[in-house]
C-alpha cells in the first residue's frame, strides 16, 4: 500500500509537469473499473488511461463493451508485458507518451463478450512456466499430449495432439516486421505446442516461456480471423493466469478497431 501511494504521488507530479489535465479516479470496493468506465462514457470522455498492472488495463478493455475510446496505459510495475509492447516501460515514459499522444490503430480480439489485445493461453501454457523451476518445467512439459479440436474461420476443423498453446494478437517479444503476433495484420495467430523430449524442453525452455512457440520444432502455426475451441470441453483459456473463458469458446479479430496511444519503442 505504501508503494502504491508513492507511485500515485509520482504520477500526480508527472501529470502536472507534462500539463496533462482531466478527471482521475481510483478503483475502490465501491467503485469498480466497470463503474468508472460507465461514468466516463456518460460524461462524454473520449480518452481513457489505465494506471496499474496489465490486468488493470485488460479489465478496463473488457469494461468498454464495444464503446469507442482512445486508450492509454501507464505501468505501475516494472515487469509489465503490455508496457514493453507499447514502449513505455515506466511511469515517466508512460506519462510522456500520453502527453505526446502518438496514436496507432491496432487489431482488437474478442472472446465471450470480452476484448483483449495481447494473447490467450491454454493447456501447459496456462501455467507460470517463466517463473517455474527447471524441475517443474520438465515435469509439466513432459506430460501427455491432449487432443484439441478447433474450428478455423468457419471453414474447417482441425484435431491436433499437443501440450497446449496460445492465441496471439500481440506480445512483448514481437518486433517490427515480424509475421507472428502483428497487431496490424488483421489476423490472429494460433500456436499449438506438440509433445517434447527432455532434450527439447531444455533447449527450447526460454522460447516456450516467452511464448515464441514458432521457434520450437513441430509447433503448429495457423493464421486466421476466427477460432472456435471445441474440445476438450472445460479446458481453461487464460490471460495472465486469469481464466477468461473455457472450451467451447470463440475468439475473433476485429481489424484496426482500437485507437491506442503508443511510445516510440513499441514492438510493432
Amino acid at each position: 500500500m505504501e508503494k502504491f501511494e508513492k507511485l500515485q504521488t509520482e504520477l500526480q507530479g508527472l501529470l502536472a509537469e507534462f500539463k496533462i489535465s482531466g478527471e482521475t479516479a481510483r478503483v475502490t470496493p465501491l467503485r469498480s473499473i466497470q463503474d468508472l468506465v460507465d461514468t466516463a462514457s456518460q460524461r462524454g470522455a473520449k480518452t481513457l488511461v489505465a494506471c496499474g498492472t496489465d490486468d488493470t488495463f485488460n479489465l478496463m478493455l473488457a469494461a468498454l463493451k464495444g464503446r469507442d475510446f482512445t486508450l492509454g496505459f501507464i505501468p505501475f510495475n516494472e515487469n509489465s508485458n503490455l508496457a514493453k509492447i507499447l514502449g513505455i516501460e515506466n511511469i515517466f515514459l508512460g506519462v510522456k507518451t500520453i502527453a505526446a499522444r502518438r496514436i496507432e490503430k491496432i487489431d482488437l480480439a474478442k472472446i465471450s463478450g470480452n476484448y483483449f489485445i495481447s494473447f490467450l493461453e491454454f493447456g501447459v501454457m496456462s501455467h507460470n512456466i517463466k517463473n517455474a523451476s527447471l524441475w517443474q518445467n520438465l515435469k509439466l512439459l513432459s506430460s501427455e499430449a491432449k487432443s484439441f479440436t478447433i474450428r478455423v474461420d468457419d471453414s474447417y476443423n482441425v484435431t491436433i495432439n499437443g501440450l497446449g498453446g496460445l492465441v496471439a494478437n500481440i506480445r512483448s517479444t514481437s518486433g517490427q516486421g515480424e509475421k507472428i503476433a502483428d497487431p496490424t495484420d488483421g489476423n490472429l495467430d494460433l500456436l499449438i505446442l506438440e509433445r517434447l523430449s527432455k532434450l527439447q524442453i531444455l533447449k527450447y525452455r526460454d522460447a516456450i516461456s516467452e511464448g515464441t512457440l514458432e521457434k520450437v520444432p513441430n509447433t503448429t502455426v495457423i493464421k486466421c480471423k476466427k477460432i472456435e475451441f471445441l474440445e476438450p470441453r472445460g479446458t481453461n483459456l487464460t490471460m495472465l493466469g486469469r481464466v477468461v473463458a473455457k472450451f467451447p469458446s470463440t475468439v475473433e479479430i476485429i481489424p484496426k478497431r482500437l485507437r491506442m496511444i503508443v511510445g516510440k519503442n513499441r514492438t510493432f
